[in-house]
């Protein structure tokens, strides 16, 4: 079994500057298994929340397309709520943030319903590549240490 990440190649320049980055070997599909596919929006990220409250995070499609550096890239999130809870939800940069990465993401409290629907934002300073990794938790959640509550990928932007 290989180690490290396998970092899949970008779409390209013109596309959507962004391709996912894991352990090798680390299956995601197991978080999409029995979601209703009832909303017709699409979001780059899904959240799991499973009945003892434990978050999961997994990418899902693609990123919007033609970032553009110093503007905040717009970043929805679905987040599939299977313990009702009300807490909050919260974001965070780990591992080795890059410099001229930040993360805007407003903490508030998820609704209890199946389906709730955030957005974060994403400011890259300077063009070229970004290896980002964003963690979720729950208020008060204890941090998953296999890694399941956090999301990794690349992102990148262009000179306006």
């Amino acid at each position: 079994m290989r180690s490290g990440l396998a970092i899949l190649a970008p779409l390209g320049l013109a596309g959507a500057l962004v391709s996912p980055a894991w352990p090798a070997g680390m299956d995601h599909s197991h978080h999409h298994e029995g979601m209703a596919m009832g909303s017709s929006r699409h979001a780059p990220i899904e959240i799991s929340i499973n009945p003892e409250a434990r978050v999961s995070v997994a990418l899902a499609a693609p990123f919007p397309g033609d970032n553009r550096c110093g503007r905040p890239i717009n970043v929805p999130i679905k987040i599939m709520n299977d313990s009702f809870i009300t807490a909050r939800l919260e974001a965070r940069l780990v591992a080795n943030v890059p410099a001229g990465v930040r993360l805007d993401f407003r903490p508030a409290p998820l609704s209890g319903k199946p389906e709730d629907w955030r957005e974060m934002t994403i400011t890259l300073a300077e063009p070229g590549m970004k290896d980002i990794t964003v963690s979720f938790k729950a208020r008060n959640d204890i941090p998953d240490l296999g890694g399941r509550d956090r999301v990794h990928f690349l992102i990148g932007c262009r000179t306006p």
